[in-house]
């Protein structure tokens, strides 16, 4: 079974500047005009992977688009005889 799996998104769109590259994850960085956008998404997307045990990277190249990896543990399910018992786990009614 794998030990992780991999999530890619690419485009073919203008591509990230060299300078701009090694910043995208900071909050806040935007290259949008002001009042266009907060420059929050990357950084959450960022965080989120991180909490899941992951890591995202990134590859860009200008006028030939950008291809972003997301990779993140798999876990075998952990299901024990008893939690698949109904009279060891009954199920209780609700109001």
């Amino acid at each position: 079974m794998p030990t992780e799996i991999v999530i890619q998104v690419r485009d073919d769109g203008s591509g990230i500047a060299p300078d701009v590259l090694p910043h995208i994850f900071e909050p806040f960085l935007t290259t949008k005009e002001s009042g266009h956008g907060t420059g929050l998404g990357l950084a959450i997307a960022r965080g989120v992977v991180e909490r899941h045990k992951g890591r995202i990277e990134v590859e860009s190249e200008l006028g030939r688009g950008t291809t972003f990896n997301v990779t993140l543990p798999t876990q075998a399910p952990t299901l024990s005889w008893r939690a698949l018992d109904p009279a060891i786990a009954p199920c209780t009614g609700g109001n």
